[in-house]
């Protein structure tokens, strides 16, 4: 076989699983580098349309237990400033499934955390999941994770029924000087590939300081 021959052979096979690799900065002083592994999955700064309309649902229902109505528009604002407070969002329009990167720096006076104190903050926030509006039935569990570039990181894996449809839940609860970062992903189970891309993804993220834009 000539060399040009195998070189073709090689790039066909590689090219049907390349993946996309982007390096975004997303707050300052440090950018995520990112796979992702199919053209399903879209990267934005801005929440999409679908996650938007299910947090004003959302909305919708905790004031409607405190007794209270607002109108569409205001709850879908209402959702899209809580939102807002995300630096990235990573979904599936198709099937809904949807990351939310969201950092936080340290107030003023803070000291950087332990490992402990991340890992104690990745039980809590497991635990409560079980809280959030129209959730139960949650079963999490933590661990430690590797996450190129951060301090500390400790996952959350659980799954839930929210409204009565099954929910799978991953988070990524870290700190990388000066900033805590959570990283949720909410998969609704629509899409049987999108749980094991997501892992895909998450396994490729990588922390570094971020360049000139």
């Amino acid at each position: 076989m000539s060399k040009l021959a195998f070189s073709m052979i090689v790039f066909l096979l590689t090219g049907a699983v390349s993946v996309a690799a982007e390096t975004i900065n997303v707050v300052p002083g440090v950018a995520l580098e990112v796979n992702l592994p199919g053209q399903k999955w879209e990267l934005s700064r801005q929440a999409p349309e679908f996650l938007v309309l299910e947090t004003a649902e959302h909305l919708e229902h905790e004031l409607a237990a405190q007794g209270k109505q607002v109108d569409a528009e205001k709850l879908k604002e209402a959702a899209g400033k809580r939102l807002a407070a995300n630096e990235l969002f990573i979904f599936n329009p198709e099937s809904g499934a949807v990351l939310t990167v969201d950092f936080s720096p340290l107030r003023e006076n803070e000291k950087a955390p332990r490992d402990r104190t991340v890992a104690a903050s990745a039980r809590y926030a497991g635990e409560s999941l079980s809280d959030e509006e129209g959730i139960e039935g949650v079963k999490s569990k933590t661990d430690r994770v590797k996450l190129a570039g951060a301090g500390s990181a400790h996952r959350i894996r659980a799954s839930y029924r929210q409204h009565g449809k099954p929910v799978k839940f991953t988070g990524i609860i870290g700190f990388v000087d000066p900033y805590w970062f959570f990283l949720y992903y909410m998969d609704n189970l629509r899409d049987p590939g999108d749980g094991a891309e997501m892992g895909e993804i998450l396994e490729s993220l990588a922390l570094k300081p971020a360049g000139g834009n």
